[in-house]
């Protein structure tokens, strides 16, 4: 299941404003505590698949997030070569490449996402280091999105030794700010009124 975050934009200091594109990230709850420890117990890192997702698609990345289907746990890492898109599934167990999907040109990018590396001000690995280090977890999803081609605010799910999950916007500087999540949630964890 997936659900709308709230972020929090920064210009100088991090502000609280909605967010409008939607980055999805799993929340934690029922069925979802078995992804948040399969999460935990995988042998790879977001940060090894983000290093073997650049390898395989010649790109560099942009956004990661675990996940599982059909019983296999697997990251799903966005890349960025060239202005083209792909999409890399690295398998959370062997690290191997399980798929890599042609998601076209930058253009065709929705308004909000990140379509240049440059936009993420940083490595996104070095990124995913600074999150664990500020928030005290292991980062389970890692995205941005910007507003008006200007750098964003890093969207980071971290999950924690316990099995608890929390969603936290990450300013240029590495500060943490948790998120609240939006109080028009139905009971599937959708924003009735999105856009």
């Amino acid at each position: 299941m997936t659900r709308k975050l709230l972020t929090l934009l920064t210009a100088g200091a991090v502000s609280a404003t909605a967010l409008a594109g939607g980055a999805a990230f799993a929340k934690n709850d029922g069925g979802d505590q078995a992804e948040v420890q399969a999460f935990l117990s995988a042998s790879q890192d977001i940060t090894a698949a983000i290093g073997a997702a650049e390898a395989a698609g010649g790109g560099t990345a942009v956004a990661a997030e675990f996940g599982q289907s059909k019983g296999t746990a697997f990251y799903e890492v966005d890349t960025i070569a060239k202005g083209k898109q792909v999409s890399v599934e690295i398998d959370a167990s062997t690290g191997k490449v399980i798929q890599t999907k042609d998601e076209g040109d930058g253009d065709k990018a929705e308004k909000d996402d990140i379509t240049d590396p440059a936009q993420l001000g940083a490595p996104l690995a070095q990124l995913v280091a600074m999150a664990e280090k500020s928030g005290g977890g292991k980062v389970m999803a890692i995205s941005a999105d910007h507003d008006n081609a200007k750098s964003g605010v890093i969207e980071v799910e971290l999950a924690k030794s316990d099995g608890t999950t929390q969603d936290f916007a990450m300013a240029a500087d590495g500060t943490m700010t948790k998120v609240v999540a939006n109080q028009d949630e139905d009971q599937d964890g959708q924003d009735e009124d999105a856009d």
